[in-house]
């Protein structure tokens, strides 16, 4: 979640410095539609029904899931920002690898959203609030967007990092010199012809 403010304060700082909307629309990202099915996976995966019947295969589907995704942005690792997210989603991958499947959280970070370091009861969830014996709890879920805020949950340093990735692609990208002056491209076209 912490993404969709990441973006939206790419967007405003990318119109603040001049930078054109239109131009996002010229990106071409590789293997998109892989990485959405990933996503959507997840989105279904944490769901009902769906959550209520993946039983132990939850934290295995989880991880096949965010492989599709980490493999689609490596594939556009020449995009701006790019690097970090996949920083980042390296991070997160690993934590929840080394956990069996599971995105530590931090008791004081659940604590801070929830008021009390308890995690919701779902049917399945990705998380799972780390204790003495998590491996890497520095990677999973330490801070906190806390409540009245939109979208308020717990994030990681590799969400950070994801995030600051993303705000700087929109950044770039609405500054991209191919995007906000295509007749140029045009006209070097026509001369070369």
């Amino acid at each position: 979640m912490l993404l969709v403010y990441a973006v939206a304060l790419g967007i405003i700082a990318g119109l603040l410095t001049r930078g054109r909307l239109s131009a996002l629309g010229s990106v071409h990202i590789k293997l998109w539609p892989v990485a959405l099915v990933g996503l959507l996976f997840q989105a279904l995966l944490f769901s009902s029904p769906l959550a209520q019947s993946v039983g132990r295969l939850g934290p295995s589907l989880y991880v096949v899931s965010t492989t599709l995704v980490l493999m689609a942005l490596v594939f556009n690792l020449r995009q701006p920002g790019f690097w970090l997210i996949i920083a980042g989603a390296l991070l997160n991958f690993t934590a929840i690898v080394l956990n069996n499947g599971f995105m530590p959280a931090s008791p004081d970070a659940v604590a801070a959203l929830m008021g009390s370091p308890v995690l919701p009861t779902v049917s399945y969830t990705n998380s799972a609030l780390a204790t003495g014996q998590t491996t890497v709890g520095f990677l999973g879920d330490i801070f906190a967007l806390p409540r009245p805020l939109p979208l308020a949950n717990v994030f990681s340093i590799g969400d950070v990092l994801i995030g600051l990735g993303g705000a700087w692609f929109v950044v770039r990208t609405m500054h991209n010199a191919a995007a906000l002056r295509p007749w140029r491209h045009v006209a070097a076209a026509d001369r070369n012809a």
